[in-house]
């Protein structure tokens, strides 16, 4: 696999003679997400860097850095399994570099997820959190987003984490939610990039990302692959995203080759499970019950999480602050006055 200007030029579907400064451009769209990889490409194979230049990169090495902090911050209080961004970056070949917006942590045991997430709290300026909550076969799981502002600049973007007790969340129609955490990294990081093909195409980004993973495939992480694929119900989204990384000949290798060759059975045999297990209306079941948080303001957070559930409403308190969960992204206004006649302090957001 070669990991080039040129590559990332054919990944973003770009004439190869197109000026670097336009491919920088569409390399930072949301379609792409390529920018970091771009710059210290742009670096390692000697064009000039300029000012301008040279501070992208020092912004994105910044970014890493306190990546690599947060991650550190999050495990002195127990186990974290950091999800693709930083984990893939080693994947890369030295000094190329992956952009990555934020950090994504799974913690399965709830406790030590609401304490990773106070101590976030504590030490970083968090200014918005979002929590969710997902109940599936009688067990519930948690989706916290924190967000701050960079320390360096108000025009960076954000710093953010999220926090996930269960990985995989499916389709909410045929796959359903799988809390397993696959034993092998590589896979488990392939996996979680054909996961998101449930919620949105491939980006550029994703596709580098198969791409360096493929490469780095031992004989064992292969045969990890076949059965994982299956298992976890994702061989039509593996194939899929190993399928792009066939269409670009510098990413192919004969690795990704075989890989897509021999699990075409069974993404097969995945879509004719799918079609099988859907009912009249497209969902069997298997999909979690997902509660959105909206925020009733600082005076309800709690040390730990608390969940007030009743007939009327179900309030959660943590660190975050506190929350009405509700199963729609808008809350009926009778509902939100409910919750504030129940609980004093609570504050509706402005």
């Amino acid at each position: 696999m070669e990991l080039s200007l040129r590559t990332v030029r054919e990944v973003m579907g770009l004439d190869p003679d197109i000026r670097l400064g336009l491919v920088l451009e569409r390399a930072t769209r949301r379609d792409h997400r390529l920018g970091g990889t771009v710059c210290s490409l742009a670096a390692a194979e000697g064009h000039r860097m300029g000012a301008f230049g040279t501070a992208l990169l020092d912004v994105e090495r910044a970014r890493r850095d306190e990546h690599a902090r947060l991650i550190a911050l999050v495990r002195e209080g127990g186990r974290a399994h950091v999800l693709k961004g930083a984990a893939l970056q080693g994947y890369y070949p030295p000094g190329v570099l992956r952009t990555s917006r934020d950090v994504d942590l799974l913690i399965p045991d709830e406790d030590e997820l609401w304490a990773a997430v106070a101590a976030v709290i504590r030490e970083r300026p968090v200014d918005e959190a979002r929590v969710s909550m997902l109940e599936s076969d009688g067990r519930r799981h948690w989706a916290v987003a924190l967000n701050w502002p960079s320390p360096e600049s108000d025009l960076d973007p954000v710093y953010a984490a999220e926090f996930l007790s269960a990985p995989f969340v499916g389709n909410s129609t045929t796959v359903p939610l799988r809390t397993e955490w696959p034993a092998n990294p590589v896979v488990a990081h392939l996996l979680l990039i054909a996961e998101e093909l449930f919620q949105q195409p491939l980006r550029g980004r994703d596709v580098v990302d198969v791409a360096v993973l493929a490469d780095a495939m031992t004989g064992r992480d292969v045969t990890d692959l076949y059965r994982a694929a299956e298992h976890w119900m994702l061989a039509p989204e593996v194939w899929e995203a190993l399928t792009r990384v066939n269409a670009v000949p510098g990413l192919a290798t004969a690795t990704s080759r075989a890989l897509a060759r021999d699990l075409g059975a069974a993404a097969e045999r995945e879509r004719a499970r799918r079609a099988a297990a859907a009912g009249p209306d497209g969902i069997d079941g298997t999909a979690p019950v997902v509660h959105y948080g909206f925020p009733l303001g600082p005076a309800l957070s709690s040390p730990t999480v608390v969940v007030e559930q009743d007939a009327d409403m179900t309030v959660v308190r943590c660190p975050a602050g506190g929350y009405l969960m509700v199963d729609t992204l808008s809350v009926p206004l009778e509902l939100a006055q409910a919750a504030l006649d129940r609980h004093p302090g609570a504050v509706l957001p402005g």
